[in-house]
């Protein structure tokens, strides 16, 4: 079963992200199969090597990853406010900083094969190597993407020891940051969105909160996602996605679109679907027989938690707008192709578990 379930995992995403898309946005359905064919084909080609290969290559991935992010600020065309993609043949497009976290977790596994004691020598050092990427895709301005990186990237300090001191005193430059960041990155849309959630906790429906952009797209969203009901209005017959009510119906919020045509039991099973895959990553990172492995998985494990997590919250109006999409089932071939890539990687390093390890799965 151990071969199987994460292809299998990766199959039913494929069903349910096409089916939807179908539904929706029919002329993006060609270009989305592409991509989850490219990325089932790469998953089998990948998953076949060892996992050493990829911690021997993964220092060169991590610098590739760098040039390419740095050289996207300076020659990289601006779409929706953002430098983040590169321009390929027969209309595609790459967004380099989706293998952000397979290509920096590498790095990390195969820096730390061993848990340590995080000192201060050794900090500044994993400090540094996340804070490069995380600040060229904060500059892209990227602010979901990076979000997402620095989380998962920070379960580097869980697994490894940390003393108090050091986790306060990264708390204090945390906040430092962020505040750094309010003032002088953010945009002010971004600063809307944040703001507009915020007021929208508080506002009455006839507010005048209620007609900000921000605040009109996560309620366009709730809408969509509580005209479903339990059974959804039917393949086709979402009100909200089809009448373009509901904003980026094909992305950020492809799960408002699904939930309204599908219904609370589709949501349900599609909740179930990322359970399954949390529940496998997190089996992988417990049981493996190297800590090499256990790091890569967990940092995989938190990007998708993280991303299902926020996307599904601001669809609920749970959470603010940040423009995160919902893995496996947006519209996007770099992520689908990232999310494949990195669960192949899983996949290769099921083969250095333990042989009683392997038996208690079956």
């Amino acid at each position: 079963m151990r071969k199987y379930f994460l292809l299998i995992i990766l199959l039913s995403f494929a069903l349910l992200s096409l089916t939807t898309l179908l539904s929706i946005v029919p002329e993006l359905l060609n270009k989305q199969a592409m991509a989850f064919v490219l990325g089932i084909f790469t998953f089998y080609l990948l998953s076949r090597l060892p996992f050493d290969f990829y911690l021997r290559f993964s220092k060169y991935a991590y610098i590739t990853l760098n040039v390419v992010l740095f050289l996207l600020l300076i020659y990289g065309e601006m779409t929706r406010g953002i430098a983040a993609w590169i321009s390929l043949p027969f209309g595609f497009n790459l967004q380099p900083s989706q293998f952000a976290v397979p290509a920096t977790a590498l790095y990390l596994a195969n820096y730390l094969k061993k848990p340590r004691v995080l000192h201060w020598q050794l900090l500044w050092r994993l400090g540094l190597i996340i804070t490069v990427p995380f600040i060229l895709i904060l500059l892209a301005p990227d602010f979901g993407t990076a979000m997402v990186f620095l989380v998962s990237m920070a379960m580097v300090l869980w697994l490894n020891r940390l003393p108090w001191r050091y986790a306060l005193a990264l708390f204090a430059a945390a906040v430092l940051a962020g505040t750094l960041t309010w003032t002088l990155l953010f945009k002010d849309y971004q600063k809307q969105r944040i703001l507009g959630f915020l007021n929208m906790q508080t506002a009455t429906s006839t507010s005048s909160n209620e007609q900000t952009p921000a605040v009109y797209n996560a309620r366009q969203a709730l809408i969509a996602v509580g005209s479903g009901q339990i059974w959804g209005r039917g393949l086709g017959h979402g009100v909200q996605s089809h009448l373009r009510f509901l904003p980026e119906r094909q992305t950020d919020f492809i799960f408002a679109s699904f939930a309204e045509e599908w219904g609370f039991v589709g949501a349900a099973v599609l909740l179930s679907l990322y359970a399954l895959l949390f529940f496998f990553l997190l089996f992988v990172a417990n049981y493996s027989s190297t800590f090499a492995v256990t790091s890569y998985t967990t940092m995989v494990l938190m990007m998708f938690l993280s991303q299902t997590f926020i996307n599904i919250g601001m669809n609920m109006s749970l959470l603010p707008i940040t423009g995160i999409t919902l893995p496996l089932m947006s519209y996007g071939g770099s992520s689908v192709l990232a999310m494949t890539i990195s669960l192949a990687i899983v996949q290769a390093a099921l083969a250095d578990f333990k042989k009683r390890l392997i038996q208690s799965f079956y």
